[in-house]
């Protein structure tokens, strides 16, 4: 019978994923963070539930061939060109500058090798995309000056992957000479791009056009895994890194029209693979040697983060980046990536880096990407202060906004808060626009809003648009939890103002009104009112009782609204109608 305990590895693997990543989750951290964390636990240097990492080592080695090719998918030709100016400017010198800094650092200050130094300050100058494009993402700075810089760079740093990639077998050779090591690395590079993209350009395309036109699901996913595998086995036989060559698939893919289906036939196997490298990454973390290194791993970590972030905020001025953005930008990329650890497994493989040196580094990294959201969260602060003083002090706006009075504040120029400005200008209305996105407020400004950049939770800045002298202040953020939070501190500071905010669900609304808010407009509400009126006239009911029957909705506290949001709560059988025509019989029985 064949051996098969390598299944309680693998068991183990999965099962230690799946918690973590459950757990980091509800804290809002990283996955990738979580994978490491757990590696570490499982690990022979943690509890020792597994005592060894070969088992797992060669799959865990598919999952960076898959994250290399997504990189590869996200990239196209439109894409770069669209953004030339950032990617390849601003992304370009940003690689250099900090890849020379800590090239530096290392050479003259370590005392470390010339090609260990150049791989060191190579991987440590990219920062990590899966965390930064979660950080952007859940604070909804994708539109943001910040949001899309970060993606620029992050994009150019996808693209430094390849020269990373083949100098890295290339450097291990201890008589190559560094120049000629380039220049080699390049032709072979060159060589292996147009033989993958002569065969994806002339094969790729009619193939995958065939098996779509087929309707079998799994030939799509068997010959993207062919093109993903082939490609990083092609690039290994030629001598260059494999992941090089998945990379190139990926670019490849990309310029055809099944991209986003690739790109959903393999996100899940990706994360999968991923997870199992970084927790493979993890269970090599030797506890003993973190413990007595832990003061330089923390003086590293500082070090670069102040190293990239000050190289960021300095070519921000260089492109004329207002100094709020560019600390923000600065701070927002300052961690070492997932791509360190890929290049710092693979120094080891080739023998010019010590597994010791390779493990202080990965830690550095790791803790560099763990300060990334405290970090992001300190730049928005400061980005948010900065504007803030530059609008208190801005006496042109002062004299206008002192002006005003019994006006319309709405907070947020969302789809709901593009639509009260629209309707209360278009009727000659005082109103004025407060929002945190310093883009949409330049572009709406110029677009003839009356919208100001602000903190909506800013004393100063409520008082400086006058909420004192305001008829009424219009909550409209997307996000429910910042419209009760901005509700609420309104309502504390400002008791006399009167709110008016909008809710997904009738049971939100009521908690809207325990924190303040005057009128809470529900979404449900509202839709299933214009159903009902339509329904209702399109029986023949006329248009005044129409209106008495939905206005009877319309107040929260009403005892027919308790009725719809207990029932709505309780899922108590019968209908609602059922329920008032009872309540109407007993209340005509009593009388």
């Amino acid at each position: 019978m064949h051996d098969i305990s390598y299944l309680h590895d693998i068991l183990v693997l999965l099962f230690a994923s799946v918690a973590i990543v459950i757990v980091f989750k509800q804290f809002g951290l990283s996955p990738a963070l979580g994978y490491l964390v757990a590696g570490a636990a499982i690990g022979p240097f943690g509890f020792g539930v597994l005592t060894s990492i070969e088992t797992t080592s060669s799959i865990a080695e598919l999952g960076v061939v898959f994250l290399l090719f997504a990189i590869g998918l996200e990239l196209t030709f439109g894409k770069l060109m669209a953004m030339k100016k950032y990617v390849l400017g601003f992304g370009s010198l940003q690689i250099i500058l900090t890849s020379a800094a800590i090239f530096l650092i290392c050479y003259k200050l370590a005392h470390l090798g010339l090609a260990t130094s150049i791989i060191v300050g190579s991987a440590l100058a990219l920062s990590s995309t899966a965390i930064v494009m979660q950080v952007i993402s859940e604070n909804g700075e994708d539109s943001t000056r910040v949001g899309r810089l970060s993606f620029s760079v992050l994009l150019m740093q996808d693209l430094a992957v390849i020269p990373v990639l083949v100098l890295l077998p290339l450097l291990a050779k201890k008589d190559a000479n560094i120049l000629s090591a380039v220049g080699g690395a390049l032709f072979d590079a060159a060589i292996a791009m147009i033989i993958i993209f002569a065969t994806g350009r002339s094969l790729l395309r009619p193939i995958y056009r065939l098996i779509a036109n087929s309707k079998n699901e799994v030939l799509f996913l068997s010959f993207t895994l062919i093109v993903i595998l082939g490609s990083a086995y092609l690039s290994d036989y030629m001598g260059l890194s494999f992941a090089l060559g998945a990379f190139i698939a990926g670019l490849m893919v990309a310029e055809t029209e099944f991209k986003y289906r690739v790109e959903e036939e393999i996100l899940s196997l990706k994360s999968l693979l991923m997870g199992l490298f970084f927790m493979t990454i993890g269970m090599s973390f030797d506890f003993d040697l973190l413990l007595r290194s832990f003061p330089y791993i923390m003086a590293a970590a500082c070090a670069l983060i102040l190293i990239k972030s000050s190289i960021i905020v300095l070519l921000c001025k260089i492109f004329r980046f207002p100094m709020a953005p560019a600390i923000h930008t600065g701070l927002l990329l300052s961690q070492g990536g997932e791509f360190g650890f890929v290049v710092f497994v693979m120094a080891v493989q080739e023998r010019f880096m010590e597994p010791d040196l390779s493990q202080f580094l990965m830690t550095v990294v790791t803790f560099s990407m763990a300060l990334t959201p405290l970090l992001a969260n300190i730049g928005r602060k400061i980005k948010t202060k900065l504007y803030t003083k530059d609008v208190l002090q801005d006496h042109k706006i002062k004299r206008e906004i002192d002006e005003l009075s019994k006006h319309v504040i709405i907070i947020g120029f969302t789809k709901v808060g593009r639509i009260v400005s629209y309707i209360l200008r278009k009727r000659g209305l005082n109103y004025v626009i407060l929002d945190s996105n310093h883009r949409i407020v330049h572009i709406e400004k110029n677009n003839g809003y009356n919208i100001y950049y602000g903190d909506a939770m800013n004393i100063d800045i409520l008082k400086y648009v006058g909420i004192e002298r305001a008829e009424s202040v219009i909550v409209a953020m997307e996000d429910e939890v910042a419209c009760i939070k901005i509700t609420r501190f309104i309502h504390e500071n400002f008791p006399r103002s009167t709110v008016v905010t909008k809710s997904e669900t009738l049971n939100n609304a009521e908690r809207f009104k325990k924190v303040g808010a005057s009128l809470v407009v529900s979404k449900n509400l509202e839709t299933g009112l214009q159903l009902s009126k339509l329904a209702l006239s399109s029986v023949g009911v006329n248009a005044r009782e129409i209106n008495e029957a939905l206005n009877a909705f319309r107040d929260i506290n009403s005892e027919i609204m308790k009725e719809v949001i207990l029932y709505d709560e309780n899922e108590v059988s019968g209908t609602i109608f059922e329920k008032m025509a009872n309540k109407k019989e007993i209340k005509e029985e009593k009388q």
